[in-house]
């Protein structure tokens, strides 16, 4: 099995001059299957419909010498994925590196 978590997602019609959207339900974490995910939209116990992506990698994208670089490494839950992204923002997209 890949490695990887999965976010449940359920589409949600336009409403009036809103827009249609897919709406996050749950996360589903790198210990669990997909599996456990179509067992998490059972347990709701409400109609609908829905999609589960899995989320295996994050990319941190730069630019390096004027080439682009890719440092690359498993997303195993939300949580993992938010503090990459936070880490992101914080340092600006560029990859932290030891001082010499």
């Amino acid at each position: 099995m890949p490695y990887g978590f999965f976010t449940i997602e359920q589409w949600k019609p336009r409403k009036r001059r809103g827009m249609s959207e897919w709406i996050t339900v749950a996360h589903i974490d790198a210990c669990q299957s997909l599996s456990d995910a179509i067992r998490r939209i059972e347990e709701r116990g409400r109609p609908g419909f829905f999609r589960v992506i899995q989320t295996q990698r994050q990319i941190w994208a730069e630019k390096v010498n004027g080439r682009l670089r890719l440092r690359k490494w498993h997303a195993g839950s939300h949580a993992s994925l938010a503090l990459g992204a936070a880490a992101f923002v914080r340092d600006k997209g560029r990859w932290p590196t030891k001082a010499k």
